[in-house]
């Protein structure tokens, strides 16, 4: 018979079974597990050989007593593997539980840390993003900047050339002013005209009387080539604003007749360059020393100036004395 198998439980008695209890529990079980009864089973001769076996045990006091003493052992141990069982499974599901909350709490940080870590490379794309579209930004800025700069000293150079490259009749104005109220000599026009730029001639007409009595007016006009250094200094006469009564008094025209095209040319281009300073222009350029050919000028195609005789007579007579003045320089340097 097996160790294991329970002889109370087999033969259906309890452990306090009397001796009569346990040999009717017997002939009850064995005439259930009789071999000669279970002949299609099995398993029969082996129940009822352990049951015979549990009977002979139970009915010796010895044997039951020995058996007795090792079931309350067997029972005390599975008692105390039971408690030991429940404890470790207690213990362990308190393991369990704590793994899962630090498990939870790690995955909370963790994702709490991800979540930082990915706001930081998102921040930091952001700024480095925005650095760059302001550095795009200044470098455009600052390319605008030096193109402006370029094209307006390319605009400046050029209307300087422009400028520059005048001729003298493009940089001389004709006054004109009633003669017998006021009298007016080289030096004294100097002094009305300097303020608009520096003055290379003035030149006072004769007067003649022959115009006053052609227009019957009795007036004599007087008049006066005004030759300034630079064509913006002429410019600036010829569109002063707010002019005073001294430069009231005197009638302005261009001593072509119009305005001239270098003039226009640079005002069309938005390059015009007012009132400058002769030193703008370079000294060093040699004044021509060929007299300008003014007879080719025809009168009646100036509109609105009405160059007398006696002006281009005083403008021919300015040019000669500078070639000698020029020739005279030149001679005392060889």
């Amino acid at each position: 018979m097996d160790a294991e198998i329970d002889v109370y439980e087999l033969l259906g008695i309890s452990v306090e079974a009397s001796e009569k209890e346990i040999t009717k529990a017997y002939r009850i079980k064995a005439l259930q597990y009789h071999p000669d009864k279970n002949r299609d089973n099995p398993d029969a001769a082996k129940v009822f050989h352990d049951v015979k076996s549990a009977y002979d045990l139970l009915s010796d006091p010895k044997q039951r007593g020995e058996y007795d003493e090792r079931q309350r052992a067997r029972l005390a141990k599975r008692q105390r593997q039971n408690a030991f069982s429940s404890q470790r499974k207690r213990m362990k599901s308190q393991l369990e539980r704590d793994e899962r909350a630090a498990r939870s709490v790690h995955a909370e940080q963790h994702a709490r840390e991800q979540q930082v870590r990915e706001e930081a490379a998102r921040f930091r794309d952001e700024t480095l993003k925005a650095e760059w579209r302001r550095d795009k930004q200044m470098r455009e800025h600052v390319r605008l900047a030096h193109a402006a700069e370029g094209e307006k000293a390319q605009h400046a150079q050029h209307a300087a050339e422009v400028l520059s490259e005048a001729d003298e009749l493009d940089r001389t104005i004709r006054v004109r002013w009633d003669g017998e109220q006021t009298q007016h000599s080289p030096e004294s026009l100097r002094a009305v005209f300097s303020q608009f730029g520096e003055l290379e001639e003035v030149v006072v007409a004769p007067v003649s009387t022959s115009n006053a009595r052609r227009r019957g007016t009795g007036v004599r006009p007087a008049s006066a080539l005004v030759v300034f250094k630079s064509i913006a200094a002429a410019h600036a006469l010829m569109h002063v604003q707010h002019a005073g009564p001294h430069i009231q008094s005197f009638e302005r025209f261009w001593a072509r007749g119009a305005e001239p095209e270098a003039v226009r040319s640079t005002i069309s281009n938005h390059r015009f360059v007012p009132a400058a300073d002769s030193s703008t222009i370079d000294s060093t350029r040699r004044r021509s020393k060929r007299i300008p050919d003014i007879s080719a000028i025809d009168l009646r195609q100036i509109p609105g100036s009405n160059l007398s005789f006696a002006d281009f007579e005083a403008l021919t007579l300015m040019r000669m004395r500078q070639c000698v003045a020029a020739e005279s320089i030149q001679g005392a340097c060889n």
